[in-house]
């Protein structure tokens, strides 16, 4: 298990995402985005010369590898919210992501000993190297001996 003590600011921390087939793009738009950008080949083609990806479709699949890979072995207590979140650029069907997270601050709450805060930003980036969606965020996590270990 890591605590907040494992973590100082400048930590980076690297991920791939799956890449979306057309066919999932269409399935999530259908149920959560229904968007013509989204559900429409053609429309989308001649506004993006592709079909894209919802925005929210895109962050749930960046987050997939930084939950399973990173979040999952962290006693995180709770997340604290998005700042800043962004999507220059739209996801397109069959583009693996890369996934960076830098640690931006660790600091210990001073009302409660037990826990503080690790703040990070995440960028993601397609095959051709551009950044497709950017955040920051924080979560409270418990210290080290604060469980008994």
């Amino acid at each position: 298990m890591k605590y907040l003590e494992n973590f100082k600011v400048g930590d980076v921390h690297r991920f791939s995402g799956k890449p979306m087939s057309t066919a999932e793009i269409m399935a999530f738009a259908k149920e959560w985005d229904p968007q013509r950008l989204h559900m429409d080949v053609e429309y989308a083609t001649a506004l993006h010369g592709s079909l894209i990806a919802s925005g929210f479709q895109t962050m749930l699949h960046v987050f997939e590898p930084v939950m399973r890979e990173f979040m999952a072995d962290v006693d995180n207590l709770g997340g604290l919210g998005f700042d800043n979140l962004r999507w220059p650029r739209p996801v397109r069907p069959d583009e693996a992501l890369d996934i960076t997270i830098e640690v931006t601050g660790v600091t210990p709450s001073r009302s409660k000993p037990d826990r503080g805060v690790l703040a990070y930003s995440l960028e993601a980036r397609n095959p051709a190297g551009e950044i497709v969606m950017t955040l920051e965020t924080a979560a409270m996590l418990r210290r080290k001996g604060a469980d008994g270990e």
